[in-house]
């Protein structure tokens, strides 16, 4: 026993000497095997996706040639010549085959008109812009496979932000781990990364969003960076700016908290009415500018694109809002259709892991998360005692939990009344928009629970599912 005991402390005194240096080494790791596995799904020539893949690969070479996409539109013919006679696509072959005289638009399962015009231009120029120099290359390659290869760029930026975000908040070792596994643990997180999709864009808008945030509220400081990150999401996509959300509403708690005498834990954190409102605009502004745009340059009604979604009701309305308040839209979700179907045995094991992963995930997070919240005590090192209230205490990254659940809870309901008011139609909100939430929730956990169990059972849950998911591409 004495000999065994010596051992354990051996193994303790050195992970206490080197432990930071070997959660760093293996969150690269993690992050390169990430890297190897989304650029292979980009590059491995599958259909087209089931999420909207050859309305954004329609976008994507209409500003190519010059042009922005508007209602009315109709699908270019090389997104037809790729569906037909290229890679294909998830929802099956178009009416006419790849090379009948009468292959065009109105051939497509889909309709012919393209939704591409909804989305901002920011990702298609960005897009570009990265096509651009390779182009310049000699050699014949895939306009689809360089957006595809752009949107794993994205995708990997994204968990390397988040990983230098929670480092930048003081978050070490094994935390450190979590922090860039956890937010992509989730087959529909990371099949972004491998086609051409905006949303490739949401992980790396939540870790900036995050980490510039927070780093304002602890320090007191930062404010235009944070400014700037917003600006980044919102100008990329409305729900790449969703994660705003919880800072507006504890700027705005803090603002009158302080107006009736409550303390602040960060006493240096005092945020301004003028900034409150400069961030709701910021995030307002493109929503407001590509709306009259799309008014101004339609030939279509919204009846014409979204004839399969039209608006039934009033009260029809009021039911699908109230399913959206009652249904959890959690960034982790599993996506089948976009996974593997190789019948090599390690595949098949990782993918059986990677299907139900998500769930573990979302309890892991947001239980953690609602317990938190729950506790009186408001101090994020447990300072005060259960008076916390009375004692008129009030620590705002707290304030920022709370915030955070309460945005990812109302805006499904929230944008789904805006769907009806906007374009005319009803449809469900997807879980997918809440991308963008999940470098944030992680954050917020690993800051507000500073256990060593806590980090170790998230960064291995976390871990489990990047391996799993991502292993099945290769």
């Amino acid at each position: 026993m004495g000999a065994l005991k010596a051992a354990w402390e051996r193994l303790r005194a050195w992970s206490v000497r080197h432990g930071a240096t070997v959660s760093l080494v293996a969150s690269v790791v993690l992050v390169a095997y990430f890297a190897v596995s989304v650029i292979h799904f980009a590059l491995d020539g599958h259909p087209l996706s089931y999420l909207d893949e050859h309305v954004h690969f329609d976008t994507a070479l209409k500003l190519h040639a010059g042009e922005l996409s508007y209602r009315g539109a109709l699908v270019g013919q090389g997104v037809v010549q790729e569906w037909a006679c290229g890679v294909g696509h998830q929802a099956g072959p178009p009416l006419h085959g790849c090379d009948h005289p009468e292959l065009s638009a109105s051939s497509l399962p889909s309709g012919k008109y393209t939704s591409g015009y909804i989305h901002y231009p920011t990702y298609f120029v960005l897009a570009e812009l990265f096509r651009w120099p390779i182009d310049l290359l000699p050699g014949d390659r895939s306009a689809l496979d360089v957006y595809r290869l752009f949107s794993a760029l994205c995708m990997i930026l994204g968990v390397i932000a988040s990983g230098a975000a929670a480092y930048a908040l003081g978050i070490r070792r094994v935390g450190l781990i979590a922090a860039v596994t956890v937010p992509v643990a989730a087959s529909t997180i990371m099949v972004m990364g491998g086609i051409v999709n905006p949303n490739s864009l949401g992980v790396l808008c939540g870790a900036l969003i995050a980490g510039t945030g927070i780093a304002w509220i602890r320090r007191g400081r930062g404010f235009v960076w944070f400014a700037v990150a917003a600006a980044f999401g919102s100008s990329v996509a409305v729900v790449c700016s969703l994660p705003v959300g919880g800072f507006l509403l504890a700027m705005l708690v803090t603002l009158l908290a302080r107006r009736f005498g409550w303390r602040v834990t960060y006493e240096q954190w005092r945020p301004r009415w003028w900034q409150l409102g400069a961030l709701a605009a910021l995030v307002l502004a493109p929503v407001v500018l590509w709306g009259r745009y799309i008014a101004a340059t339609a030939t279509v009604s919204n009846a014409q694109v979204y004839g399969a979604y039209p608006f039934r009701g009033w009260s029809t309305l009021l039911i699908g809002v109230s399913a959206e308040l009652g249904a959890l839209h959690t960034p982790w979700t599993d996506w089948d259709m976009a996974m593997a179907t190789s019948p090599d045995l390690a595949a098949q094991l990782m993918r059986a892991v990677a299907t139900g992963w998500p769930v573990a995930i979302t309890a892991l997070i947001f239980g953690g998360l609602v317990f938190t919240v729950l506790r009186s005590n408001f101090d994020e090192r447990t300072r005060f005692p259960h008076t916390a209230f009375t004692r008129r205490n009030l620590n705002p990254v707290h304030l920022l939990a709370i915030g955070t659940l309460a945005a990812l809870i109302l805006y499904p309901a929230a944008m789904r009344f805006s769907n009806v008011l906007t374009f005319g139609i009803d449809i469900g909100i997807v879980a997918r928009y809440s991308i963008a939430f999940g470098p944030v929730l992680v954050i917020l956990l690993l800051l507000r629970v500073r256990q060593r169990a806590t980090h170790w059972l998230l960064s291995g849950a976390g871990a489990i599912g990047m391996i799993t998911v991502a292993g099945v591409w290769l």
